[in-house]
């Protein structure tokens, strides 16, 4: 076994046959524990909401050169209008859900939240328009760092679970996360890896 497998990745590959060789071929993926600045986590979820991998990475590119920025900022947008924001290569609900992201923001202690459980966090989140389930579970995954979320909403999820027969492909939600469970406590380990499949 590679030496530079995380123990994560060490107790999936002892948990899970299938997911083992996926690991095995994939190699070392590194989960940062450090957490991700909110509002550039949110930014970066709904510009990824219901678009591929590569065409959110394209317009994120396109955005963060148009700010001059490395990282999205509340300064870049709160001046700009809704219909601005769209025109940097947005829908009108994402312009208008990153709008929403700053008053929520602005209503927040980000020090307050982070110490809510993980359910209380999801309320609040599911208050600002064009946040949904799949967008929760990214922000827990990538903002609150939590090794423990498995997104169901995730379409490239469903497909490589599917392709790699760990579950039908008409299977329920139910069925999904029954297989999932298998990976706790480190399900966004297996995530990773099952993306990384995808994408490669």
């Amino acid at each position: 076994m590679n030496a530079d497998f995380t123990s994560e990745e060490k107790f999936l590959i002892k948990k899970d046959k299938v997911l083992s060789n996926v690991i095995k071929t994939n190699g070392p993926i590194k989960f940062s524990n450090n957490r991700k600045d909110p509002f550039d986590t949110f930014v970066d979820i709904i510009i990824s909401q219901f678009i591929s991998t590569l065409a959110a990475k394209s317009i994120k590119e396109k955005m963060l050169e148009n700010f001059n920025e490395k990282k999205f900022k509340v300064e870049n947008f709160e001046k700009l209008s809704v219909i601005q924001i769209k025109n940097l290569g947005l829908s009108l609900n994402k312009a208008k859900s990153i709008k929403a992201v700053i008053s929520w923001l602005e209503m927040q202690s980000m020090k307050t939240f982070f110490n809510l459980t993980q359910v209380e966090r999801e309320k609040l989140l599911l208050k600002i328009f064009g946040i949904g389930p799949w967008s929760v579970d990214m922000f827990e995954m990538f903002c609150i760092r939590n090794k423990n979320i498995f997104s169901y909403g995730d379409a490239a999820l469903r497909q490589a679970m599917i392709q790699l027969k760990m579950v039908d492909k008409d299977a329920t939600q139910k069925q999904f996360e029954n297989y999932a469970e298998k990976w706790a406590p480190y399900k966004t380990h297996a995530c990773l890896h099952l993306w990384e499949m995808i994408e490669s």
